[in-house]
C-alpha cells in the first residue's frame, strides 16, 4: 500500500482497508474489531460526552478513531506492514491504550494545561486527513511551556509575593491569571529597583518613597532609569527563567512604561500593577476590603462596624 497516495482517510482506516483487501484480516476478525471500536466509542461517549444524543455518540467514535490512530502510528513508526501485524497480533484495544498513554502525557507534564484540552481535540472523522501525531507533538510543546510558566511563577512568587500566592493545587489558577500575577511580581521588582531598594516586598514607607519619586521626577529620567532597572533585573535571573520571560514578553514592561509616559494619576494607576500587601492596600484606599474602588463601599464598611441597635 502506498500510503502517500491514499491520504484521504486516517492511517488506521487505510491499514484496515488494505489488510481486508489482501486477505490479511479475515471477515471474522474485522467484525470483531468493529464491535470493539463500537464498545470503546460508547464507553468514551458515556464517560466524557453523552449516549443520549446521536452526535455525541458519533463524536465518541471519532475520539476512539483518533486516539487509536495516534497509538498505532507511534507503535508502527508509520510502517503499514508493521501496523497490520500489530493490529492482528496485539489488537485494536492495544492501539487505543497506546494512544491514550500519549494523551495522558499532557497531564503528567502540566495538569494546568491538560485541563484546557478537551478529549474531543483528538477526534478524527473517517475522511479527516489531519496529522494527529503532529498535533499531539504541538500540544506537548505547549504543555511543557505551561509547566515552565508554573515553575517560573513559583520561583518569582517565592521572592516577590506580598500575600499568599504559592499554588498548592496546579489546577486552581488559569494560565492567564498566572501570567497577570507573574507580571505584577516583576513590576514590583522593577519598582523597588527604581527607588534603589534591596527589599522584595513593599512597606508603607517604601511605597511612599516610590510615589514621591514617580510624581517628582521627569518622565524621560524615569524611563531611562526604568530601562536600567530592567537590564539589572534581567541579569539577576537564571538563564532558563530569563529565556522564558523574554519569550513570553514579560520583561517588556509595556504597562509600567505607559503609566510613566501618560504622567496622569500615576499614584492611582501604579498600585494596580504592583504586588502590594493587603494591609498596605487598605491604607492606600482607606477601604477595609482593599482594591481601588473609589470608596464605593465605605458606608457599608462603616455600617458593618456599628453595633446593632437595641
Amino acid at each position: 500500500m502506498k500510503i502517500a497516495e491514499l491520504r484521504n482517510h486516517p492511517f488506521l482506516l487505510l491499514v484496515l482497508k488494505d489488510g481486508e483487501s489482501d486477505g490479511y484480516f479475515s471477515p471474522e476478525f474485522i467484525a470483531k474489531l468493529k464491535q470493539q471500536l463500537i464498545d470503546m466509542s460508547l464507553r468514551i461517549a458515556s464517560d466524557n460526552l453523552s449516549i443520549i444524543y446521536a452526535d455525541q455518540i458519533k463524536k465518541g467514535c471519532e475520539i476512539v478513531l483518533g486516539i487509536s490512530n495516534l497509538g498505532l502510528l507511534d507503535l508502527c513508526d508509520n510502517n503499514a506492514n508493521k501496523a497490520k501485524e500489530i493490529i492482528k497480533t496485539q489488537g485494536i484495544v492495544y492501539c487505543f491504550r497506546a494512544g491514550w498513554a500519549k494523551y495522558a502525557q499532557l497531564k503528567k507534564v502540566s495538569p494546568l494545561f491538560f485541563e484546557r484540552i478537551s478529549i474531543s481535540t483528538y477526534a478524527l472523522a473517517i475522511n479527516d486527513t489531519a496529522d494527529i501525531s503532529l498535533m499531539h507533538a504541538n500540544l506537548m510543546k505547549e504543555s511543557y511551556k505551561s509547566a515552565k510558566l508554573l515553575d517560573v511563577y513559583k520561583s518569582i512568587a517565592a521572592n516577590y509575593s506580598a500575600n499568599k500566592s504559592v499554588i498548592e493545587d496546579d489546577t486552581v489558577l488559569s494560565e492567564d491569571i498566572l501570567e497577570v500575577e507573574l507580571q505584577r511580581f516583576l513590576n514590583t521588582a522593577i519598582a523597588l529597583l527604581l527607588i534603589d531598594s534591596d527589599k522584595k516586598v513593599f512597606t508603607t514607607s517604601l511605597y511612599k518613597v516610590l510615589k514621591t519619586y514617580l510624581i517628582s521626577t521627569e518622565k524621560d529620567v524615569l524611563l531611562e532609569k526604568l530601562q536600567t532597572c530592567i537590564v539589572k533585573l534581567t541579569e539577576q535571573l537564571s538563564i532558563p527563567t530569563r529565556s522564558y520571560l523574554q519569550e513570553v514578553e514579560l520583561l517588556v514592561f509595556s504597562e509600567f512604561k505607559a503609566i510613566i509616559k501618560q504622567q496622569t494619576d500615576i499614584a492611582t494607576f501604579i498600585q494596580e500593577i504592583l504586588e502590594l500587601p493587603i494591609i498596605l492596600l487598605v491604607e492606600l484606599n482607606d477601604d477595609f476590603e482593599g482594591g481601588y474602588d473609589f470608596h464605593a463601599d465605605d458606608e457599608d464598611d462603616i455600617a458593618y462596624l456599628r453595633p446593632d441597635e437595641v
